[in-house]
């Protein structure tokens, strides 16, 4: 009898001790669970806040740019949109605090902003506006929505705050004829087969410059003077003119 007491008691106490262990154990899983769910979330979190960016807009120093910004027509933004009333408030966001807060990634991410002219990145594409100043609360405006699929340019003369259409041809008119240094029908072929391959650069606030990266020297000099036109602002005669016609590659833009 005496040996089945304490038999019976050593196994008592073994329960107590593997109940302890074992409540211990959940504790500890449990502990564990929550911590990773914590990281999850923290890990989320960061994540996502990784994609929140200031950007910092002076709006006194860009406020032309930005006015204009406001009243382009939607059109101007075919390959993605952006509502002047949305515009609106995102200007009226600089103006009272110097800044804008971008929370997306790839879409509508302001890329630079200088007085005469703003880039935004668009998905995969990228969308320009620029302002050449004539004088005289005159200016000319050309938007620029880029995608794979070439460039949608819209221009506009916009004088006295008002904002009218104006064609492209009128400003730059055929400015890829004056690349041909040959007129035969097999130049102008190949000018014609590289229409979608010209970049256009109108961030500085004098010159516009017109490349194409798909006519090279090698293959090109025969027909061509250059692959790349620049025109500078005449702001007296209110005009673009051509100052330079040549091989891009010759030179470090």
């Amino acid at each position: 009898m005496k040996y089945l007491k304490i038999i019976l008691c050593s196994v008592f106490v073994y329960s107590c001790q593997l109940g302890t262990k074992t409540n211990e154990s959940n504790k500890d899983a449990s502990h564990k669970e929550i911590t990773s769910e914590n990281n999850s979330s923290n890990t989320e979190s960061t994540s996502q806040s990784q994609y929140r960016d200031t950007v910092q807009i002076k709006y006194s120093e860009n406020k032309n740019i930005l006015e204009i910004l406001k009243i382009v027509p939607d059109e101007t933004m075919g390959s993605w949109g952006w509502s002047k009333k949305d515009r609106v408030k995102t200007v009226e966001y600089i103006k009272k605090y110097d800044h804008l807060v971008d929370s997306t990634e790839m879409f509508n991410t302001i890329k630079y902003i200088k007085p005469n002219t703003i880039g935004i990145q668009v998905v995969d594409g990228f969308w320009t506006l620029s302002a050449y100043d004539f004088g005289e609360d005159d200016y000319f405006v050309v938007t620029n929505d880029i995608v794979g699929d070439g460039n949608d340019i819209r221009t506009f003369s916009l004088k006295n705050g008002r904002l009218t259409p104006t064609k492209m041809i009128n400003w730059f008119s055929e400015f890829d004829q004056k690349l041909l240094s040959n007129t035969s029908k097999q130049c102008i072929k190949l000018l014609k087969e590289s229409e979608l391959g010209y970049d256009y650069d109108f961030s500085d606030d004098q010159i516009v410059l017109v490349s194409s990266w798909l006519l090279s020297k090698n293959e090109s000099e025969h027909c061509l003077k250059g692959n790349a036109i620049k025109f500078q602002l005449n702001q007296k005669n209110k005009t673009f003119d051509i100052v330079d016609l040549y091989w891009k590659e010759d030179k470090s833009e």
